[in-house]
């Protein structure tokens, strides 16, 4: 029987080790905020209530769980308390980092519009964001925020290892979170800025210990929290599907290593090509040759990861990719790096 999950207490009204930076009044708050508008230019953000209100008093901290490296943005761990409203309007989502943020009130309310609607979290509850499907958001006044950044390259590493085949791009999550979900996400926030703040090991260690916090939060979400459109290697596993369908992926999956025609594969599972296709569109969401080219990325990768020598020319050809290139922009796109970063580093 799952135990009930106890609240993150703060000390001082506060949950993050990390002194706050405070801004008081209005002005001191929209200076702040223009200077992150042209750090980060993918939004903008300002005080709510028109100008009524010149005073108030903004506090935020931050945790860096992750520095910004080439082929990834930086991530934190940020505590916001604010006595004004504020806002945030997205001016051009292509721009927009490449990952989640997990909103998580203490206090107050937090609403986001999203391409697919309006959502709204409560004290204790929470919000999933892909910033890219972000178009606005807004605190109330008497807000108290922990907020968390999700790299969607982690996501989509641990997304095909858990159902191989299915995981073609990042999750699109139902967006608000339970409460008791909520609850244990913040405990693990707090936990992960905490124990990272007291790390004084060298920079690698600190690395790997913000990687495992991710992958930790990473796999939580993948398996409790409700995704929308979710891929149809998903749904297979979690309901029935018809014999010829599984007798087809059993066919893929012992002879992907080898030139595999349509014919082929409806021949093993005793349908006829037409059969085949409509079974993977209703079951799968695409068709016979992407769920194929899918299965050949993941043995790819699995190969990268043993640290199996050769080029990633010859990887891509022994996996059915003629063009090394497009192999690796496949690549990119369903595991969020690059083949040379998957391959371990030679001692």
């Amino acid at each position: 029987m799952k135990q009930p999950v106890t609240p993150a207490k703060p000390i001082d009204g506060r949950l993050l080790p990390e002194a706050p930076r405070v801004f008081t009044g209005r002005d001191a708050v929209e200076s702040y905020f223009d200077g992150v508008d042209r750090v980060s230019p993918s939004a903008e953000r300002s005080v709510l209530d028109g100008g009524q209100h010149r005073t108030g008093t903004l506090l935020m901290a931050a945790v860096e769980l992750a520095p910004r490296s080439p082929h990834c943005a930086a991530t934190f761990v940020t505590e916001t308390q604010t006595a004004l409203g504020l806002d945030l309007r997205l001016l051009d989502a292509t721009i927009a980092p490449p990952i989640y943020t997990i909103g998580l009130p203490l206090a107050g309310t937090m609403s986001v519009a999203l391409t697919s609607g309006k959502f709204t979290a409560q004290a204790g509850e929470g919000l999933v964001i892909d910033p890219r499907e972000l178009e606005g958001m807004q605190v109330t006044p008497g807000t108290h925020l922990i907020e968390f950044d999700l790299p969607k390259r982690c996501m989509l590493s641990l997304g095909a290892e858990l159902a191989p085949g299915a995981v073609g791009g990042p999750p699109r999550f139902a967006p608000v979170l339970a409460a008791d979900l909520a609850q244990r996400l913040l405990v693990m926030a707090v936990q992960a800025s905490t124990g990272l703040l007291r790390s004084s090991g060298l920079p690698l260690g600190r690395q790997m210990l913000a990687q495992r916090w991710n992958e930790m939060i990473a796999l939580t979400l993948l398996n409790e929290q409700p995704m929308v459109g979710a891929p149809g290697a998903l749904s297979v596993c979690s309901g029935p599907a018809p014999a010829s369908l599984r007798r087809a992926l059993e066919f893929i999956d012992s002879h992907a290593e080898r030139d595999i025609l349509l014919s082929d594969i409806a021949s093993a599972a005793c349908v006829s090509a037409s059969s085949l296709l409509r079974q993977f569109n209703e079951h799968l969401g695409m068709s016979p040759g992407a769920f194929v080219r899918q299965v050949r990325l993941d043995r790819a990768r699995a190969e990268l990861r043993r640290g199996r020598t050769g080029s990633v020319r010859e990887l891509a050809h022994r996996w059915g990719f003629q063009n090394a290139s497009k192999f690796s922009q496949a690549y990119l796109r369903r595991f969020g790096e690059r083949p040379s970063e998957t391959r371990p580093e030679q001692p």
